[in-house]
């Protein structure tokens, strides 16, 4: 009887230690996650949290220690719609939890990530539609996740993503309306799928750095404002309508020898493209509407000898390829009006 009396005094002893590793101040809730040094995660806020710019502190005090707040928890501030004006992020914090600010709509002012961020997560800013002009994510951080942008559509300056960063979510900035060229850094290996999806303000140059072996499905959907690309030999595949509507290019295409696979849909609708095409011998099949309606080429179409099949529409509407037209020996396959 003693000894089990004794378990459960250490068992409500080691409840209520837990419990005080929770606290609020100034209707911020915390949880302590180190005692050396002090350092808390931001959890949430009371109810009826309010705030016109909201800055979230770099430090806070329970009782008699200073506590460094180092992160911001998953759901934090989930549609927490009261929050208006600017948000500032210290340079204490390293993570941005999954979902931190997601539905925050009422922001209108502009957004700071402090410079010790190291990642940020899953929808960490997910339909922040207010928030204003330009964003810079600073160069501690190294991913960011799937729609952390998502939808923030009152984005009106510039974009900078630094050399730190490795990965670009799915989703991740879907709908922004940067202006302005985009720089992606030499240290970024993946584009996500629908990564810049209908981001319509970025102008110039697109150049996907020779880092990149991968650009996601619909990646550059729609970004309309681009007027030249320039696609890298470490790429392998370039995925389902990456380029679609990305009606300004200008110029020359040049598909490097070390893609595999032209994904379907990858050039629909880019109809500035001049000049002669070639496929290069690593590909192996063009799939549906690759090409469809890239009306400007003025040149020659070149396909190799890997080609087994071209695809339905593949070539549809590109109606200025001049000359003869050899169909090499190895293709099986020719879609429904893949010439038409």
């Amino acid at each position: 009887m003693k000894k089990t009396f004794l378990i459960l005094a250490a068992l409500l002893c080691s409840c209520f230690a837990l419990k005080a590793q929770d606290f609020t101040y100034n209707d911020l809730n915390y949880r302590v996650t180190g005692t050396n040094p002090p350092t808390v995660e931001l959890t949430g806020h009371t109810e009826g949290f309010t705030a016109h710019d909201l800055v979230i502190p770099a430090s806070v005090t329970n009782g008699s220690t200073t506590y460094s707040v180092t992160s911001i928890g998953n759901d934090a501030f989930k549609r927490c719609t009261s929050l208006t004006g600017s948000l500032t992020i210290p340079n204490s914090v390293t993570n941005i939890g999954e979902g931190a600010f997601e539905r925050c709509s009422g922001f209108t002012g502009s957004l700071t990530i402090g410079n010790s961020v190291t990642s940020i997560g899953k929808r960490a800013f997910y339909l922040c539609s207010g928030l204003t002009g330009s964003l810079t994510i600073p160069d501690s951080v190294t991913s960011i996740g799937d729609e952390a942008f998502y939808d923030c559509t009152r984005f009106t300056g510039s974009l900078t993503i630094p050399n730190s960063v490795k990965s670009i979510g799915n989703q991740a900035f879907v709908y922004c309306n940067f202006t302005g060229s985009l720089t992606i850094p030499n240290s970024v290996t993946s584009i996500g799928a629908q990564a810049f999806y209908g981001c319509t303000g970025f102008t110039g140059s697109l150049t996907i750095p020779n880092s990149v072996t991968s650009i996601g499905n619909q990646a550059f959907k729609h970004c309309s404002g681009f007027t030249s690309l320039s696609i890298p030999n470490s790429v392998t595949s370039i995925g389902a309508q990456a380029f679609y509507g990305c009606t300004r290019f200008t110029g020359s295409l040049t598909i490097p020898n070390s893609v595999k696979s032209i994904g379907y849909g990858a050039f629909y609708q880019c109809s500035g493209f001049t000049g002669s095409l070639t496929i290069p011998n690593s590909v192996t099949h063009i799939d549906d509407e690759a090409f469809r309606e890239c009306s400007g080429f003025n040149g020659s179409l070149t396909i190799p000898n890997s080609v087994t099949s071209i695809g339905n529409k593949a070539f549809y509407q590109c109606s200025g390829f001049t000359g003869s037209l050899t169909i090499p020996n190895s293709v099986t396959s020719i879609g429904n009006e893949a010439f038409y």
